[in-house]
């Protein structure tokens, strides 16, 4: 509970205002530590901000352009897509591959004899279905070369038979309806066959599992390629490079070719994004590196706020916070790094290449380095140039791959090495994040003993406005005490 004060009973005087406007000057200094908090806070956070940004660029768009395996990209195309799906790795062979689909891999599938008796459930113990347990009989699964062994016991019951057909590796159902049993094998092709035998046979007539079950064999995928005939356990059949998704098998006479070429349009389109990514990232960079300055601005007191309207202070806010990087050094290296190392020539065979060599070409200086692809409709400036990218992707591709892929290894580097962990900074981090956390500690810490000292201060005013209180109050009880003895002697 607060101390209560009883201030200019004497004076007559508001010392409680005086006290204030006393301290206002001395509560500058608090506020210019509070504006230092504030500032740097939200340095932090546009950092914090524009480094995630340039996390993202790093490892997603940039990352993917150093690989000259990203360039290598394949297209294949099928004639019968409803009986053949396809995608080509990188070392499919260009070209036509001729396929028959001969026959599709198929699982293993179990449908169990109706068991005659009623009321069957999961529950139903196995004994109740006249299975004699006495001699614990086993059953034996096995998959490939895997079994299981499933002891019979007085306890056990048809859901545990199921759970153990699933622990096997196998599908498994008792359909209550039908009184029967449904097993299958979980993948397809013959090295996924099953088997389910008995010590004692009568166990698995019992069970619908025996001579009168219904059992359609696997079957392995076989197919013509090239005119070899080959032969998988699965539908997905991977040969030469080629992923093929086989769905249904083609006539005697049919067959169905798959063309292989270079994937000009998806280099293209990676290179794309990472020009549309790049000049995002460099949009940002500039903004705040050449923002105007906030000279005269400081973060606004509560006092402030409360003169002002929602949009007033956020207009005022805004302004500060887009001018925290102005003219900064770290983001000013970046800037002069990213264009220096796309700027950089690069020599294959002798001869010297460029960005501008395939068309992605920088506007003018206003723009400050974002870079353009011609002829491509996404960049209006120069939409209406001939699309040189796209050329030398289809004339010139191994150039392209080695200049552009160069660039970005570069990059990528140089970011690496800036993004290392350092007393300032953590790992990839390019900017003093340490640094910045630990002006903010040292802040609080100063506004902490500032307000102590504030407080000593308020407080020693308020002593002295106490003293001068009791002293006048001395006085005045001194001067009455005279005045009362010169009226009694006039009388």
């Amino acid at each position: 509970m607060g101390e209560l004060r009883l201030t200019g009973l004497a004076s007559g005087m508001d010392t409680d205002f005086i006290i204030e406007q006393l301290m206002k000057a001395h509560r500058l200094k608090a506020t210019k530590i509070e504006n230092k908090i504030t500032t740097t806070e939200w340095k932090q956070e546009k950092w914090k901000e524009l480094n995630s940004k340039i996390y993202s660029f790093y490892t997603n768009q940039l990352s993917k352009l150093r690989f000259q395996s990203s360039f290598l990209t394949k297209k294949a195309v099928s004639s019968n897509q409803n009986k053949v799906e396809v995608t080509a790795g990188t070392n499919a062979a260009d070209g036509t591959h001729i396929i028959k689909v001969k026959q599709l891999a198929s699982a293993q599938f179990m449908t169990g004899d109706k068991i005659n008796k009623a009321n069957i459930s999961l529950s139903t113990k196995l004994t109740d279905l006249d299975i004699d347990a006495s001699s614990n009989p086993t059953i034996t699964i096995k998959i490939g070369e895997q079994s299981t062994e499933f002891t019979i016991d007085e306890n056990k019951t048809v859901g545990d038979f199921v759970n153990a057909l699933k622990k096997a590796g196998l599908n498994a159902n008792f359909d209550t309806v039908h009184n029967r049993f449904f097993i299958s094998s979980k993948e397809s092709g013959k090295e996924n066959e099953f088997t389910i035998t008995s010590s004692n046979p009568e166990i698995l007539e019992k069970l619908g599992l025996g001579s009168k079950a219904s059992v359609v064999d696997a079957q392995d995928a076989e197919i013509v390629y090239n005119g070899v005939t080959l032969t998988s356990s699965s539908n997905n059949f991977t040969v030469n490079g080629l992923t093929l998704i086989l769905k249904e098998t083609t006539a005697v006479d049919e067959q169905i070719s798959i063309t292989v070429s270079n994937n000009t349009e998806a280099v293209y389109n990676m290179v794309k994004d990472f020009v549309k990514a790049y000049n995002e990232l460099i949009t940002e960079f500039n903004k705040a590196y050449y923002a105007d300055s906030a000279r005269g601005f400081d973060p606004l007191t509560d006092e402030e706020k409360e003169k002002m309207t929602d949009e007033q202070i956020a207009k005022w806010e805004s302004k500060i916070k887009d001018a925290l990087l102005r003219r900064d050094n770290t983001l000013g290296s970046l800037i002069t790094t990213f264009r220096d190392i796309l700027s950089d020539p690069v020599s294959i065979n002798e001869k010297k290449y460029s960005l501008s060599s395939f068309g992605i070409v920088t506007g003018d200086y206003s723009e400050k380095g974002l870079l353009h692809i011609s002829g491509d409709s996404d960049f209006a400036s120069v939409a209406l140039s001939e699309n040189k990218l796209m050329d030398a992707l289809n004339n010139n591709p191994d150039e392209v791959m080695q200049v552009l892929s160069k660039l970005a290894s570069d990059l990528y580097n140089t970011l690496t090495e800036k993004m290392k962990s350092t007393s300032l900074s953590s790992a990839l981090t390019v900017y003093n994040d340490k640094e910045l956390a630990k002006q903010i500690t040292d802040y609080k810490s100063e506004l902490k003993r500032m307000e102590d000292r504030l407080s000593e201060l308020e407080e020693k005013y308020y002593r002295q406005f106490s003293a001068m209180e009791s002293a006048l109050a001395k006085m005045n009880s001194q001067s009455s005490f005279l005045m009362s003895m010169l009226g009694m002697n006039n009388n």
